[in-house]
């Protein structure tokens, strides 16, 4: 299979992430880091096929996450975190402890304004 016929084109591409939910990990593999950029926003129709793969992939995704949670997209890392690590398996979780755990405590202003701080203390089991 055409590894481009498994990344969405646009949001409503529901048969190119259809395709990749069916093809698995590691077939998506070398498009992970694109598949991620769909979860950017989870208004978005193709996040919500999307987001159940990702999650399943468990501790080889953490060096996709990286460069997201170290980013500057708020909204993004907001998903990452709801989406991806609030139901991760504890191998995953423990690849993010230390930045969850200060994002918890210790938020910066625009973490705070995008409620980081919120699903990061969620994701670590702290709040419901």
């Amino acid at each position: 299979m055409d590894l481009g016929q498994i990344v969405p084109a646009n949001k409503f591409d529901m048969d190119a992430a259809d395709r990749a939910v069916a093809l698995g990990w590691p077939g998506v593999e070398p498009v992970v880091a694109e598949l991620l950029a769909w979860i950017q926003d989870f208004n978005w129709p193709v996040a919500h096929t999307l987001a159940p793969l990702l999650r399943s992939i468990g501790e080889p995704l953490a060096p996709y996450l990286i460069p997201i949670l170290e980013g500057d997209d708020y909204v993004w890392k907001y998903w990452v975190i709801h989406l991806l690590l609030t139901e991760a398996p504890p191998g995953l979780l423990r690849h993010f402890t230390p930045l969850l755990e200060r994002i918890a405590d210790h938020p910066t202003e625009q973490e705070r304004i995008e409620e980081l701080d919120d699903v990061a203390a969620t994701a670590l089991g702290r709040m419901d």
